[in-house]
Formats: C-alpha cells, structure tokens, sequence
C-alpha cells in the first residue's frame, strides 16, 4: 500500500502509516455522511490488509444515525486493533457500544484502547503488536 495514501471529508481526514496504521483526526459533529466515509475508508484499507485504527476523536461527536450505520456496517475483522484518542466520558461510552457491536455482528473480539495523545497510541500499538506476536 502507497505510504502517502490520505483520504479527507470535510474537516475529517485519515491517513496511512506502514506497515498497518490508520490515522484518522475527526472533528465536530460525525453526520451518517462522515460514517459513511470512514468505512469506506475502512473498508478499502481492509480489503489490502487488517490495520490499526488510531482516531483522535478530540472535540468530535456522533449523531445517533451516524452510530447506528457504524454499527451496522463496521466489521471487527477489518482491525487489528482501535486506539481512540482525546476520548471523553461521553465519547467512551459511545465508542465501547460501537466496539459491542461490531463484535457482536462479526463474532470476533476487538482490541480498544483510549490514550490521551498519539505518542501513547503508537506505544499502545507496539505493546499489542508485541502481544500478538507471542500469542501467534
């Protein structure tokens, strides 16, 4: 995959990091329009590879028919993992619903983590990278 692929929407963008990271910055109020691109962001990383998410989700809030198509098309096992950042209270309710959902749809655990900047999601990758590689 190209080292410089980048997507944007409006304020939100995402980006890719070899070997497996997707970075993704949303901003404001998340419409269905905005869910509707990120998976299929999702959804084209996933069809070359699984990947990280790491989202900072400072400031960012979803409506509720944003989440509902989340939930409905977000698939577990297009991630290897997701690392939320800037999270708040609010936020990581609404994110562990999601993370329940994708896995209830797909059957498959989903590894989610919240940190307070990137430099704790890249560690927080490596360590689940490390853990990964122990358990096969």
């Amino acid at each position: 995959m190209s080292l410089n692929r980048e997507w944007r929407h409006g304020e939100q963008q995402a980006w890719f990091e070899a070997p497996d990271i997707l970075w993704a910055r949303f901003r404001g109020g998340i419409t269905l329009e905005t869910s509707v691109w990120s998976c299929g962001v999702y959804r084209e990383m996933a069809d070359a590879q699984r990947f990280y998410l790491a989202a900072d989700i400072t400031d960012s809030h979803l409506s509720p028919e944003s989440r509902r198509y989340l939930v409905d098309h977000a698939q577990a096992g297009w991630f290897l993992g997701v690392v939320y950042i800037g999270a708040a209270m609010e936020q990581k309710a609404t994110t562990k619903s999601l993370m329940v959902g994708a896995m209830l749809s797909g059957g498959m655990r989903l590894d989610t983590a919240y940190v307070d900047s990137a430099e704790e999601a890249r560690a927080w990758i490596a360590r689940h990278r490390e853990a990964a590689a122990r358990t096969g």
